[in-house]
């Protein structure tokens, strides 16, 4: 498993051992059968997801640490850009507008992976392959996308200690 598949399965393992899929499934409408939709999309969702719903990216890390030597080999510490891409539009039977029903529900995914300003994070990273070391949060804010609709990014450097050869 490649170290980017290693981290989105551990991101998704943390997210689904969270309470977030209810979070935002609880403000679908009843058209939408939870069995047919995910909460949590990687790059990107179909065009038919329901809102809310929520888009994780990962870029290139950037190595800053290379060891050699013992059993394991050679192994990198990688500060890896993650972004969580949280997108809302107005629920008729919430009085929030979407860009509070965005910051909200972001504010729940600070909750379980950190940057909340009152919560330690309450959600583990665990990979197959290395470890992850410390989840560091960034920066959160929020975009306009129509006028019933909005987005809020979640920034985060997560750094692994991950294989690169045996």
């Amino acid at each position: 498993m490649t170290n980017k598949a290693d981290l989105i399965t551990a991101i998704n393992a943390a997210w689904d051992a969270s309470a977030l899929n209810a979070t935002f499934r609880a403000l679908w409408s009843d058209e939408y059968d939870p069995d047919n939709f995910v909460v949590l999309h990687d790059q990107e969702a179909s065009p038919d997801q329901p809102y809310p719903f929520t888009v994780v990216e990962i870029s290139t890390g950037n190595t800053s640490t290379r060891m050699s030597g013992g059993v394991n080999g050679i192994r990198e510490v990688r500060d890896v850009p993650v972004k969580f891409n949280v997108y809302a539009k107005d629920v008729s039977e919430d009085a929030r507008s979407a860009k509070k029903i965005a910051a909200d529900l972001a504010e729940e995914i600070t909750k379980v992976f950190g940057g909340h300003p009152t919560q330690s994070p309450t959600g583990s990273v665990t990979l197959v392959n290395g470890n992850h070391l410390i989840t560091q949060y960034q920066d959160d804010f929020g975009v306009l996308i129509d006028f019933d609709k909005y987005q809020w990014v979640v920034s985060y450097v997560f750094k692994i200690d991950v294989p690169v050869a045996v």
